[in-house]
């Protein structure tokens, strides 16, 4: 059989143990004279010393066993050979065929058989050829030298068809359990394979994964889940769900036993959590499914999918949109320019040149969402480019050079970037600042590191924004100024992240807000 090692030689043990008990209960039961009249009435002397032999063989072959010497297979046949040279000698002690212990030479048969690998069915026949010669060339001896007044070819014959049955029986069921042996191993490697695949799945999947018992123990998590709890605890199974997530438990608690979603934000949470409920049966057991996910990035990929049908869309109707808006356009140039225009009518085409313009911009920035441009990464001085642009937006806005705080722009800082597009964002971001900000300064613009990441603070000093308003100035066409768009600072997350960096809201007053661009790992110098 295909066993591994201690497997295989623990059956061989103890079968020498069967060998052991078998010949001491010859020895014994004829020393103290109690043996029945079948065992050894031919001779007696022959009969004990061939048992003595036999029982030390058995405790000599407990030592060959335990030092694993001379191989499995060679002890085997080696044992199983000197069985049958012991049981046929005990046989011929006891008087023959006629003793019965020929039934020994069966059981020794099916254990050989049994026990043997490799070729099991050739080893089986072998012994039970072995076993059958034996007998039938001691009733041939006994017949010869008139051993024994019983001689009996047939029933000789009939023990030797009754050894090559039991081998072919024992040969076939070792078959069949090598067969459900290797199956089974196939199937745990399966299963063992798939315990961890699922494993490594749970582990690395995007969205937060645990599992509670009825009485609200946890039972599986990930370490997603973990990280939008905010937990520290590296181990939580076995542990009470209320007891480590509140919040969590609370919702739980309230829900009806149907596949439903919510979303609340966990104590130590950085991020709103959108959280749903499954029932898992199995048996009479009831396990509750728990799914997280994290709100923001649901909310970005449903703002990504517009967008890109939008740009998809705006893509193919730009150029339909673009004549016509060129036209008018146009139109309006001429009508200015006529000199029988009043003053009343110079200000409506004054709108329609205004709104003209508005309507071709909202066209270039959606269309700059679908064209998705690689950034032209450089590197370059934040500080020296800081101070450009500083100057730059002073000039074309005719501001004094108070109104514009530089901080920390003496100091050398390396990024990676692409600078039209980093002008882009800071303009908008500057521009914005500019139209809500009072008194003096107007901006502030700060740089810094922040665990070896560079970062960009602008800050503007007017009145902030209501919580509603925070909430809401990343999503697209968002815009509480009627002349706005809503794609601005949109747009400028976007840029932010196609560069590997980002873009947040770090500070929201009543005297300002501060918007915060973090930069990709400092690179030195």
């Amino acid at each position: 059989m295909n066993l591994n090692s201690n497997q295989r030689w623990r059956p061989l043990f103890l079968f020498n143990i069967y060998r052991l008990i078998i010949a001491a209960i010859f020895v014994g039961i004829v020393f103290v004279d109690t043996a029945p009249d079948f065992l050894g009435p031919f001779d007696a002397r022959l009969f004990l010393v061939t048992g003595w032999l036999y029982s030390n063989f058995a405790i000599f072959s407990i030592f060959t066993i335990q030092r694993r010497w001379p191989s499995f297979n060679i002890q085997i046949i080696g044992q199983i050979l000197i069985d049958i040279f012991a049981i046929t000698v005990l046989m011929h002690a006891s008087g023959g065929v006629r003793s019965g212990l020929g039934v020994l030479l069966v059981v020794v048969i099916a254990g050989g058989s049994l026990l043997s690998e490799g070729h099991a069915g050739r080893t089986a026949f072998f012994f039970a050829a072995i076993a059958s010669i034996s007998v039938l060339i001691h009733v041939a001896l006994a017949d010869i030298y008139y051993w024994s007044a019983y001689v009996n070819y047939t029933y000789a014959g009939m023990l030797g068809i009754s050894f090559f049955a039991t081998a072919f029986l024992t040969h076939t069921l070792a078959r069949r359990v090598r067969t459900s042996e290797d199956l089974a191993k196939r199937h745990g490697v399966d299963l063992r394979y798939m315990e961890q695949l699922n494993d490594q799945i749970v582990q690395n999947i995007n969205s937060g994964i645990m599992v509670v018992d009825v009485l609200g123990r946890i039972r599986l998590f990930n370490d997603t889940a973990r990280n939008l709890l905010g937990l520290n605890e590296q181990q939580l199974n076995g542990r009470f769900l209320k007891l480590v997530a509140k919040k969590l438990a609370y919702q739980l608690n309230n829900w009806q036993g149907e596949i439903t979603s919510s979303t609340f934000r966990p104590n130590d949470g950085a991020v709103d959590v959108i959280v749903t409920f499954t029932k898992l049966k199995r048996g009479n057991t009831v396990n509750i499914l728990i799914m997280l996910e994290d709100a923001t990035l649901t909310t970005q990929r449903a703002n990504q999918l517009k967008l890109a049908s939008l740009g998809r869309l705006t893509a193919s109707i730009a150029h339909e949109i673009r004549n016509p808006l060129g036209a008018i356009s146009h139109a309006a140039q001429l009508l200015e320019e006529s000199p029988q225009i009043s003053a009343d009518n110079s200000r409506l085409i004054q709108i329609i040149t205004n709104n003209s313009q508005r309507v071709n911009t909202i066209v270039e920035n959606v269309l700059q969402l679908s064209r998705n441009k690689p950034p032209n990464t450089e590197i370059f001085d934040l500080a020296d480019w800081l101070r450009n642009y500083a100057s730059e937006f002073i000039n074309q806005h005719f501001l004094r050079p108070s109104d514009i705080i530089l901080q920390n722009i003496n100091n050398s800082l390396l990024i990676a970037f692409d600078q039209e597009q980093l002008f882009q964002i800071v303009n908008n971001l500057c521009e914005n600042g500019l139209r809500y900000s009072k008194g003096e300064p107007l901006l502030q613009l700060r740089i810094d590191t922040d665990s070896n990441h560079p970062y960009l603070d602008i800050q503007d000093y007017g009145n902030g924004m209501t919580n509603k308003t925070k909430n809401q100035i990343f999503e697209p066409f968002f815009t509480t100024e009627p002349k706005g768009n809503g794609l601005g600072l949109y747009l400028a997350r976007e840029i932010c992240e196609a560069n590997q960096a980002s873009l947040n809201l770090c500070s929201n007053t009543d005297r300002g807000c501060c918007f915060r661009i973090r930069f990709p790992k400092l690179i030195e110098n």
